[in-house]
């Protein structure tokens, strides 16, 4: 344990940071957040061409808009392919690109140092989803954070996001949640059938395909929701 955590010292660089999104609803504020943890670790492997892995522990940010429905923000890149959750926090501190630096053990020794709360332009968050029906996965709709009213009616708009470094704890007491601000869990008291689209696609196809007649629903698994956790 003591040699793994030496290793992981040198070579790897975890951070955890809370997702915040600020909504309006007839006038009234809507808030959400989430806690998530992404490590960058450098590649070893010689016979890999990757110069580092990235894990994320984490679910899907949940902003709940009252009668008006749910928004989630998913572990998933939107368009842009620097919205998802590994690189969203790279850009927030204002990394080149958005990427970890070359050399790696550079970028690394930054990722430790990250501290403080940034805000976040609202055409850089991850993908945003909601479900007509929240009982049915083939119902989700990707929602235009600029364009709440189409998906959730007149009077609904997102005005703020931000991400905010917060402690990671020390490993392995961090894993199982002794120290370190917690990751956010519990996404199954919204969603109880995601445990079985772990291996499935949201439209019940096994593979996705561009012949589902859901196609976004097909593009989605449990996966773009919770993860490492």
């Amino acid at each position: 344990m003591a040699a793994y955590a030496v290793y992981s010292a040198a070579f790897s660089a975890t951070v955890r940071y809370r997702l915040t999104l600020q909504a309006e609803v007839d006038g009234e504020p809507k808030s959400g957040s989430g806690v998530i943890e992404v490590t960058y670790s450098k590649n070893n492997d010689p016979i890999s061409q990757a110069q580092f892995s990235i894990d994320v522990r984490g679910e899907a940010v949940i902003l709940d808009l009252g009668p008006r429905g749910t928004l989630f923000a998913l572990l998933k890149a939107d368009t842009d392919s620097r919205s998802g959750p590994e690189f969203m926090v790279l850009r927030a501190f204002n990394f080149p690109g958005g990427a970890l630096p070359s050399p790696v053990a550079s970028g690394l020794q930054q990722v430790r140092h990250l501290s403080g709360k940034r805000e976040l332009a609202l055409t850089s968050l991850p993908l945003l989803v909601r479900f007509r029906d929240p009982n049915d996965p083939k119902t989700v709709e990707r929602v235009d954070p600029l364009d709440l009213e189409t998906g959730f009616g007149a009077g609904v708009k997102l005005v703020h996001a931000d991400l905010e470094i917060v402690s990671a704890g020390i490993w392995p007491f961090n894993r199982i949640g002794v120290t370190g601000e917690p990751i956010t869990t519990g996404i199954e008291t919204r969603l109880s059938w995601l445990p079985q689209y772990y291996d499935l696609k949201f439209d019940g196809q096994r593979y996705e395909t561009i012949s589902s007649q859901a196609r976004f629903a097909n593009s989605l698994s449990s996966g773009a929701f919770k993860s490492g956790i």
